[in-house]
């Protein structure tokens, strides 16, 4: 990051608008930021973290108390920041919380606070975030650090890194933390911790589990105190020879209660015997009562048969008199309904008399009723003269609205012209096209296919690189591969030419035995034998000679086939280190050097100016339709005019038409007011006249009418009812005498049937539902009868010579026995459920203890972790305090460098390498070594200005580290506050020596200070001026 500018407003000791802008130093890469005591040097940088975190940069400065006590309450309080990351520009403003005079009334309100953040982009900016928390999640995203990070390594407040050495342990322990955020190993340490725990209690659980196991086991009531108190493995041995026992015991049982259940059987056979015989002698004894009960019924089952024999003689006689019956009722019902006709018919006859003589009348009023009719036609025209005269008046009306109507759009249609005229000639001059558009998009997208292609190829080298380190991997994994095959045929052929020589210093001392002086060697010749070959101390056999050539073969074979493959594989090294430079050359200008990360930075910038073409050619596409689109637009409205001056004529002479058209409704008007054809033009009374005399028209001829309908009524009524009356008479003679003959069969039959009267055949008379029920019961009794008979007979054959037995003591005595086997089943079960439930205890209790015996590996590795994490070890050091004294070496490495410089090589920082005493976590103490003394000691030794020094060089460090730590982050900005005056000329000289080295990296330094001596080595200053109406300040160049 590198500032541009910032711009403070109300802001600290800020009143007015107060804009630093950093460009106007140049080359001047290091500036003096001096001023009066509180006049607001700070301010300066509180306001650049205000404006990125909304918070200051001290630990003593809140966000409540940075607007500016000078300010009026109409001014807002804000900080604007511009600054450059990465190539790209940003703009960051920022308001605090503050109280505003309210618009309305007195008093003041609370405004929130806001925050915007910007990308400028070709001195155009595009809003990237509006709301707080967006903009602080996009700011810390594009800084890549947060506050904490952020303040300690872009300024070096005043006393906050004096922390660093002066603090303990423990609190450097906290700083270290918010900076490098090793909350994790914290968390990971806490976790070791609970999941300890969690096996400890699991464990804990087990033990429980195998007590409770322990309390089920059925143990012989003797011994249970004994047992029970035993240790574990005991126990279970045990149980085992108790489970053993109880065996025993059961099978013992299961052979006595066989023998009582064959008992039992047995015995309730013969019961079962004896029981059929008794129940056949009651059967035989309920036989004889139901015998007995039958012969009792026999006397009115004989009763039953006559009456049905009567009955079925009265059922012969029913159809003659249900025929009579029939004949009577429908005489009856005839004789009643003539008698109804003709009373109906003296009814008639006077009310045809009294229509007649109403028609009568009426016809005689024909006359009347035909002036009526003509008084009503007279009135209708009348009133239809007076509404057609009406009408023309509205019609007249109508055609004068529609004058003042066609005469209104004409105006409009004017103002439409006219408008519309204006909107063209605008649109006219706004679609003239710059003719370099289309030369611009032409030369974009040839950028763009260029920009592409180079992205390919960057992405082509980055695929060959990781090809090209795969293939390195490959070849040095070969290579070691190819070295262990060559010394293991390398020791395959010592082993193999050893056995030779063994074999060839055998044969040696062979014939070293058939030797004799003077006599010469059958192998050189000679005569003398200084050395003869001694005895080999050991010599292998032809098959083992054989397996040793053979390996040896093996490996010889397996070494020359590597030396093949190695020449395949530097091959294709070769192949793909000549691909890599190729392209590497080609691609050497987007590149800083032949690295990986390189060609990442590479594709990351050519994706980049990828997508700033392809925006530009979005931007100038957008461009190109908007023009596009107000030509189209254009058309239009040329379309519009020409129709406006069309819908001009159309409307002109629709005025000319309701004009001539009202001129003739009035002429006719003038007509009929002469004419004189209605005397009124009151039109409802004319109406209600018209309508009186209708209603007296209509009265008369619907009183016509009705007479006319209601004397052909009656006379067709009268008519129909003396027929009728007629041919009823006639035909009730007739039924009459039918039913005299009906009456005459029906006592002939009783007569042939032996009923003396009709009363007794009535009484004899039955349903056949009733007939039905006698016979059944007839039927039931003599087959009920034949049955219990015939069972008495073998009921005597089968118990003859037999007595009923006693049956209350035999299933006494049955009883006994079942409660006898009945027992010891329950003795058997109990012995099998205790037996069942030791086998369950003794196979749960072995799985526990197998369980319990993996947990409680894991719980002893766990806790064993958890106590070193936890820094339960002889270097009272926990995990997270590992990972921070390894931060803490690497700023020490960096701030040694700055250190060793500032102080002519005499001070060295270091970690401490003792143990706290009383518990106390180990770790993070610092100590410096002096070379001038040789000595180690506490950095709390050191004088002001030394620990200056040291406090500057270890923030410097800081910031390297954090740097390197925060994924790439390039920071171009950096602020010292204070310190400078306690050291000396020399140490001064040393300390800006140190910062010189910054400019090296391109970095801008402020430095705030008070001593002089800056003053006259720095020529470039921020001069902060205070006064009665707040601070201001500017650049001042030497």
């Amino acid at each position: 990051m590198r500032a541009v500018t910032i711009t403070m407003n109300a802001f600290g000791p800020y009143r007015d608008k107060q804009t630093v802008d950093f460009t106007t130093l140049g080359n001047e890469s290091i500036f003096l930021i001096t001023g009066p005591t509180g006049a607001g040097k700070t301010t300066i940088f509180d306001a650049m973290c205000f404006a990125l975190y909304g918070r200051a940069s001290g630990s003593d400065r809140d966000q409540d108390t940075l607007r500016s006590h000078f300010a009026s309450p109409e001014e807002p309080t804000y900080v604007d920041y511009l600054f450059e990351l990465r190539g790209r520009t940003y703009r960051v403003k920022r308001l605090p919380k503050q109280q505003k005079k309210k618009e309305r009334g007195e008093g003041f309100k609370e405004e929130p606070a806001r925050a915007e953040l910007y990308q400028v982009i070709d001195e155009e900016e595009q809003l990237l975030a509006s709301k707080i928390k967006e903009v602080n999640d996009t700011i810390e995203e594009l800084m890549g650090l947060d506050y904490e990070q952020f303040r300690k390594m872009i300024m070096i407040p005043q006393g906050e890194f004096r922390k660093l050495i002066s603090e303990n342990s423990k609190e450097r322990e906290e700083i270290l933390q918010r900076i490098f955020k090793t909350e994790f190993f914290a968390e990971l340490t806490s976790h070791f911790k609970a999941e300890a725990k969690k096996l400890e209690e699991e464990m804990k659980q087990f033990e429980w589990r195998i007590e409770q196991e322990k309390e089920k086991i059925h143990w012989h009531p003797d011994h249970e105190e004994e047992e029970q108190s035993q240790e574990l493995s005991k126990v279970r041995e045990r149980l085992h020879q108790r489970i053993m026992e109880q065996e025993i015991g059961c099978n013992e049982k299961q052979e006595k209660l066989q023998e009582l259940k064959k008992e039992v059987e047995s015995f309730q056979e013969n019961v079962y015997q004896k029981q059929r015989v008794t129940e056949l002698f009651q059967e035989k004894e309920h036989l004889l009562s139901e015998q007995q009960q039958l012969t009792d019924l026999q006397p009115e089952i004989n009763r039953l048969q006559q009456e049905k024999q009567r009955a079925v003689k009265a059922a012969e006689i029913r159809p003659y008199e249900k025929d009579y019956e029939n004949r009577r009722a429908e005489l009856e019902k005839w004789q009643t309904s003539l008698q109804q006709k003709e009373e109906r018919r003296t009814s008639l006859l006077q009310e045809y008399q009294e229509a007649e003589e109403k028609y009568r009348a009426e016809e005689q009023n024909a006359a009347h009723r035909e002036t009526l009719k003509n008084e009503w036609k007279k009135k209708q025209e009348e009133e239809k003269r007076l509404q057609e005269y009406l009408l023309l008046g509205e019609e007249l009306q109508k055609h004068n609205k529609q004058i003042v109507k066609h005469q209104e759009a004409v105006a409009t249609n004017k103002q439409q012209q006219k408008e519309t005229a204006q909107t063209v000639d605008k649109l006219k001059e706004s679609v003239k096209e710059d003719p370099s558009l289309a030369e611009k998009e032409y030369a974009l997208k040839q950028k763009l296919e260029n920009v592409g292609h180079k992205k390919q190829r960057l992405q082509q080298l980055n695929r060959e690189w990781e090809q090209l380190k795969k293939l390195r991997k490959t070849y040095q994994s070969f290579m070691a591969r190819f070295e262990a095959v060559k010394k293991e045929q390398q020791v395959s052929k010592e082993a193999y030419e050893s056995a030779l020589e063994e074999i060839r210093s055998h044969h040696a001392y062979t014939l070293s035995l058939n030797l004799v002086a003077d006599t010469p060697c059958p192998v050189c010749g000679s005569s003398h034998h200084p050395q003869p070959a001694q005895k080999p101390a050991a010599v292998k056999s032809s098959d083992e000679i054989q397996r040793l050539k053979e390996a040896f073969t093996q490996k010889d074979q397996q070494l020359t086939q590597l030396q093949e493959e190695f020449v395949q594989v530097k091959s294709e090294g070769e192949t793909q280190r000549q691909l890599t430079d190729h392209l590497f050359q080609e691609l050497q200008d987007d590149m800083e050097d032949r690295s990986e990360a390189s060609i990442q930075k590479a594709v990351e910038t050519a994706s980049e100016h990828l997508d700033r073409i392809k925006k530009d050619l979005h931007t100038l596409g957008e461009k190109r339709a908007r023009i596009q689109q107000e030509s189209r637009q254009l058309e239009e409205l040329e379309g519009k005019m020409i129709q406006l001056r069309r819908e001009a004529e159309r409307l002109q002479e629709a005025l000319q038409s309701s004009r001539h058209q009202a001129s003739d409704v009035q002429a006719n008007i003038h007509a009929m007011e002469k004419d004189g054809s209605f005397k009124t033009t009151d039109a409802e009374a004319l109406k209600s006249e018209a309508v009186k005399q209708e209603a007296l028209y209509l009265e008369a001829e619907q009183n016509w009418e009705k007479a006319q309908t209601l004397y052909q009524q009656k006379r067709d009524e009268w008519q129909q009812i003396q027929t009728s009356v007629e041919e009823g008479q006639s035909y009730v003679e007739e039924m009459k005498a039918a039913v005299e003959e009906r009456r005459n069969l029906v006592n002939q039959t009783l007569d042939q049937f032996s009923f003396p009267s009709l009363e007794a055949y009535r009484q004899a008379l039955k349903s056949s539902a009733e007939l039905e029920s006698i016979e059944k019961r007839i039927q039931d009794h003599d087959k009920r009868k034949g049955i219990v008979d015939e069972r008495l007979r073998v009921l005597n054959q089968e118990l003859e010579g037999s007595e009923k037995p006693n049956m209350d003591a035999l299933h006494k005595l049955l009883e006994e026995k079942k409660e006898a086997r009945d027992a010891s089943q329950e003795q058997l079960n109990e012995i099998q459920v205790m037996l069942k439930q030791n086998k369950d205890v003794e196979k749960n209790m072995a799985q526990l203890v197998e369980d319990m015996g993996a947990l409680a590996a894991d719980y002893y590795d766990v806790a064993e972790l958890a106590q070193l994490a936890a820094g339960d070890n002889p270097m009272r050091l926990s995990l997270e305090r590992y990972v921070l004294a390894s931060f803490l070496d690497e700023i020490l490495v960096q701030a040694n460098i700055r250190l060793d410089q500032m102080t002519d090589h005499r001070y060295q920082l270091i970690r401490s390498g003792s143990i706290a005493k009383r518990g106390a976590q180990s770790g993070l103490d610092l100590e410096v070594i002096d070379h001038h003394t040789g000595q180690q000691r506490s950095v709390r030794t050191l004088s002001g200005g030394e620990g200056f020094k040291t406090s500057l060089s270890l923030a410097l460090g800081m910031a390297d580290v954090v740097q390197s730590h925060a994924g790439g982050v390039q920071l171009d900005t950096l602020f010292i506050d204070e310190g400078f005056g306690t050291l000396d000329e020399i140490s001064l000289e040393q300390a800006i020596g140190c910062l010189r080295t910054l400019q090296d990296g391109n970095r801008m330094l402020g430095i705030i200070s008070h001593v002089s001596q800056l003053k006259e080595e720095i020529p470039a200053k921020l001069q902060v001026h205070s006064g009665p109406r707040g601070s201001s300040l500017q650049f001042v160049f030497q």
